[in-house]
């Protein structure tokens, strides 16, 4: 019975970390550049070169937010989804 848990718990690792390998693979890439010398005049720019009028930079923040928690959720549904499993699995085999 500790050896049929053990193989369970290896598993939910193994799918967890699947699951963080595919989550920072889908993160887009961000692409910086560096800005002109030939352009010092002050403006409504952050870092990134987003325009703050336009809602590029809150759009990009929430963009990001959305993901992370999208992620979370199915990470954590996939945990629970496996702990369920495994105490099915338990009541099977200590019946047994």
């Amino acid at each position: 019975m500790a050896h049929a848990l053990e193989e369970i718990v290896t598993e939910q690792h193994r799918l967890n970390k699947q699951l963080q390998v595919r989550q920072q693979v889908s993160r887009p890439v961000r692409i910086y550049h560096t800005p002109s010398s030939r352009c010092r005049a002050p403006t409504r720019h952050d870092l990134a070169g987003a325009s703050v009028w336009t809602g590029d930079v809150l759009s990009r923040i929430w963009q990001d937010r959305l993901l992370g928690t999208a992620t979370g959720a199915a990470v954590t549904l996939a945990t629970v989804w496996f702990v369920l499993v495994s105490a099915a699995a338990a009541a099977v085999l200590l019946r047994a």
